[in-house]
């Protein structure tokens, strides 16, 4: 200390603060030393440039930029200092939001993989009988699929384009609905992905559900997935349960998680004429 003031050196090691930082915030005119001696160029500082200090780590610790922080050391009075704030909680709020959206998106792929793990360990994929909920879901765009790859169509460009510029993450897996049941027939057919609850966009949705439906898994490559329908209309013809006619398929393993096509998992929903929840199961999209 000289003549009551600190030398560079010595509040970089008080405030924890580099030396080449000090410098910087003095170059752009955060915080300056109080006076520079002539003869060495040695740059000193007080306690009130300790106490600036101090509050420049705190804010930097609460995410302001520096130039906010600049504009705040200049002013420091509580009209200026209350709408900072406000402008900075909005931001951590829609960050929140952000970092919900992913961290729920994330973990819903994941429990994908650990459905895909309890399925491939049954033995045999049993049908089950279910009561399918109403659920919002975002809707593919009308596109030309006919003569798609499932390689292709499952990868859709197109879909992923029309939520991403939405800037809304998703739930779950990716559905395909066939109008007509024919799996090979893509006219007029539709993709459905669910959005996050806390999604706002404007993107396109419609309701999928509030029927019954006959469900069942298909294990392995998707081009095979006739094998699995066949099963489910033998099984609604021996129960005497009338189908629609038209059919989901719900893409819970494919190209987005694995190459391995044997370990694909698809479920494929034929929905029933039934109409009211009765005692199934409850389930959605």
């Amino acid at each position: 200390m000289k003549n009551g003031h600190y030398a560079i050196g010595e509040i970089s090691k008080l405030c924890c603060v580099p030396i080449s930082k000090l410098r910087y915030y003095d170059e752009i005119g955060v915080i300056k030393p109080c006076f520079v001696d002539e003869e060495t160029g040695y740059r000193y500082y007080d306690n009130e440039t300790l106490l600036l200090i101090s509050i420049l780590k705190y804010y930097r610790n609460c995410g302001f930029k520096l130039k906010e922080i600049q504009e705040l050391l200049k002013r420091m009075d509580l009209n200026h200092l209350e709408p900072m704030f406000d402008r900075r909680i909005a931001e951590l709020e829609q960050q929140i939001i952000d970092l919900q959206i992913q961290r729920d998106s994330i973990a819903a792929w994941r429990d994908l993989i650990h459905e895909e793990k309890s399925v491939m360990a049954q033995e045999e994929c049993a049908i089950s009988h279910r009561w399918y909920a109403p659920t919002a879901m975002y809707v593919s765009t009308p596109y030309a699929w006919e003569g798609m790859p499932y390689e292709t169509l499952i990868a859709n460009v197109e879909m992923c384009n029309h939520i991403s510029n939405s800037s809304d993450c998703t739930i779950g897996a990716l559905s395909l609905y066939f109008p007509t049941g024919n799996r090979r027939c893509f006219t007029n057919a539709k993709i459905y992905i669910r959005p996050h609850p806390l999604a706002t966009s404007t993107t396109t949705r419609e309701t999928v559900g509030g029927f019954a439906a006959l469900a069942c898994y298909h294990k392995g490559s998707f081009e095979t997935g006739e094998e699995t329908y066949k099963k489910i209309y033998q099984h609604a013809a021996a129960h005497n349960i009338t189908l629609r006619g038209d059919s989901f398929e719900r893409s819970v393993i494919d190209w987005w998680s694995t190459k391995k096509e044997e370990e694909f998992l698809l479920e494929i929903i034929l929905p029933t004429t039934e109409t009211t929840p009765g005692q199934f199961e409850q389930h959605s999209f």
